[in-house]
């Protein structure tokens, strides 16, 4: 509930909610907070924690659950090697990569994603779709179209949505949607970036403003510790 996500098929782990469980199972409602253990897995499927050594990594984190502060330790764990902050690179990957996606539908989620089509809030529910906001009918078949397939190209819209916009004209429909519903889903409003023939110099912005929300979020979770980095 706190992740905004309705099952487990965003999750690239199942290894992400072990951790969660021994929290829950070892800090009672009360003393725990919610926000902060959801920002972890947050950050932990930005780092794909558990894709590599993932019996070392989960050995290290239940470790880590039984400290005095145990979010300060996971978070620790975590910082070796890479740190938390999300960077423009983190979202320059295709949909295959389900961590990322994850982190993109979070950061979207954060700014109070809202339905291209009918500006309203995306609740939580299991009919979101995935939207190619460039679509991928106007690259060709190839290596373009595979570069279409990518995290900075996917807007989350209801299921009838997605069947409205269909393959229209990017420069035709994002002109006729609110720039506050386009800001909402981290879509770069500068209109001369909408045109296919753009479409790098699109992505690489929208990767940006993807990797700020991201940070947002991880700052609104952990507002209450000086330092995350």
């Amino acid at each position: 509930g706190e992740l905004g996500i309705a099952d487990m098929s965003v999750l690239f782990s199942g290894n992400l909610l072990v951790p969660v469980i021994a929290l829950c199972g070892t800090i009672s409602a009360s003393e725990r907070d919610d926000r902060e253990i959801a920002g972890w897995v947050a950050a932990a499927a930005l780092r794909h924690r558990y894709s590599r050594s993932s019996g070392t990594a989960l050995e290290q984190d239940l470790r880590a659950c039984r400290a005095d502060d145990p979010i300060r330790q996971l978070l620790a764990n975590l910082k070796q090697g890479t740190g938390l902050w999300a960077s423009a690179a983190d979202f320059d990957a295709s949909l295959a990569d389900r961590s990322g996606l994850l982190a993109t539908f979070l950061a979207c989620k954060h700014l109070g994603a809202r339905d291209l089509l009918t500006g309203r809030t995306i609740q939580l529910r299991s009919k979101i779709d995935r939207h190619h906001i460039l679509p991928r009918a106007f690259f060709a078949i190839g290596a373009d179209r595979q570069r279409a397939d990518s995290l900075a190209n996917i807007a989350f819209i209801v299921n009838d949505s997605n069947k409205s916009i269909s393959d229209s004209n990017p420069e035709h429909y994002l002109a006729s949607i609110e720039p506050a519903v386009l800001k909402s889903q981290a879509i770069p409003t500068d209109k001369d970036l909408w045109s296919v023939k753009r479409s790098a110099e699109f992505w690489a912005k929208r990767q940006e403003l993807l990797a700020d929300a991201f940070n947002d979020y991880l700052k609104s979770a952990f507002v209450k510790r000086r330092s995350i980095g």
